[in-house]
């Protein structure tokens, strides 16, 4: 794309829409503005940093000009208008946001998020400056491919609105193991701030049931509408959410019906053993009793006292034989995130505690851990094997 051509034909310049699609009302709730020119998107153009910032936002001003004169005076979505952190240095951020009030928007300013699309500034103290001006102005801010961004820079900025990236899930059966955690870590992110959460480039099934597993307020991509050049009301989405939704819903809710069948019959099975251990029993041969009548689907076992301090070895199978392994015996795992919520889930429930998934330190692999009250005030702890929840589909 010529970007002369662009800046001396603004008459061609247009404004298109792609609809966003909200997780709750299964309707059409806000739209990205996006900018073309002869029909070709203008994405090309302001990425080219040759291209004079100037020039940029004398485009840019054409394409929201452009953009509101099809906007509805009643339209109740609200609208992403994406803009450069540099554009937002430009006499410090007022000349942007002249560009918002010349157009004349007869739009509520709390629903107009501007969407910053690349915070990996060097002045990143003046950058949060400004957003926080923008924000004490009414406008809202939101922050694209907030995966890819720092914590700290993300936390410092408080975005009124995350925007994760989905376009490198091709396809679910590719997403690494740590994929769901950083979906997670974006949730939990959100649940921080008070800030939706929205998930874009959505093009198969797979990246929406994720979007709608974690936390995704609002979805977008050509899977639920495309780009157009008019303001629409309704896409193929809103079908698409009323048909998927309930199967995903259903298919969670039998996962953990499944879970926590399995916590029970764990429980009986475990509590008709535990009941035999004696006080003075030596505890790391009573493990070992133990884990010969529980294989396969267990691991690794050891038990804490009420205090986190580990008063067992560590019993696992190497070479076909169940073996102790001293090293961490007299340990402390009370600084683990779940150690405290688990011993007093068992303590008030008098019954066995599985675990959500986790990554095991030592091999890297995706697992679960049982955990089961024993008589004497300690906490016995079974490590459930990988291969056993990949068979059993416990992994998801």
């Amino acid at each position: 794309m010529d970007a002369l051509d662009v800046i001396v034909h603004p008459e061609q310049i247009e404004a298109w829409f792609q609809p966003i699609v909200g997780a709750a009302p299964f309707k059409v709730e806000g739209y990205e503005i996006q900018s073309h020119f002869r029909g070709e998107p203008l994405k090309p153009f302001f990425q080219e940093d040759d291209v004079p910032i100037e020039y940029q936002l004398e485009v840019m001003s054409h394409v929201i000009r452009h953009a509101f004169q099809k906007v509805p005076v009643d339209a109740h979505s609200f609208v992403l208008i994406r803009c450069r952190p540099d554009w937002l240095f430009e006499n410090g951020g007022e000349d942007f946001l002249s560009i918002l009030r010349d157009a004349q928007i007869d739009f509520p300013e709390d629903r107009l998020y501007v969407t910053l699309t690349d915070v990996q500034v060097d002045d990143f103290d003046r950058l949060g400056r400004i957003v926080a001006y923008y924000q004490n102005s009414g406008l809202k801010v939101a922050l694209d491919r907030a995966e890819a961004t720092s914590l700290e820079r993300v936390f410092a900025m408080s975005p009124d609105m995350l925007i994760v990236d989905l376009s490198s899930m091709i396809e679910k059966k590719t997403v690494s193991a740590s994929y769901p955690h950083l979906l997670q870590t974006m949730e939990h992110l959100c649940d921080q701030l008070g800030a939706p959460l929205l998930y874009k480039n959505i093009s198969h099934l797979g990246q929406l049931r994720y979007a709608w597993q974690h936390g995704g307020r609002y979805y977008m991509g050509t899977l639920l509408g495309e780009t157009t050049p008019d303001w629409v009301t309704t896409c193929p989405g809103m079908e698409i959410l009323l048909h998927e939704v309930p199967m995903f819903y259903k298919y969670d809710r039998e996962q953990m019906n499944r879970l926590f069948q399995l916590e029970q019959d764990w429980t009986i099975r475990f509590n008709e053993y535990c009941q035999s251990l004696k006080a003075d029993e030596a505890l790391d041969e009573w493990l070992i009793r133990l884990a010969q009548k529980m294989e396969p689907e267990f691991i690794r076992f050891y038990i804490t006292d009420a205090n986190g301090f580990q008063k067992s070895s560590n019993v696992s199978k190497k070479s076909g034989e169940w073996k102790t392994y001293a090293f961490y015996k007299g340990y402390n795992w009370s600084f683990r995130p779940y150690f405290i919520r688990t011993t007093v889930a068992m303590e008030r429930r008098h019954t066995g505690y599985l675990s959500d998934r986790y990554v095991d330190f030592s091999s890297s692999e995706q697992t679960r851990t049982f955990s089961m009250p024993l008589n004497n005030g300690m906490f016995l702890f079974a490590d459930i094997s990988a291969s056993y929840l990949y068979q059993e589909r416990l992994s998801e």
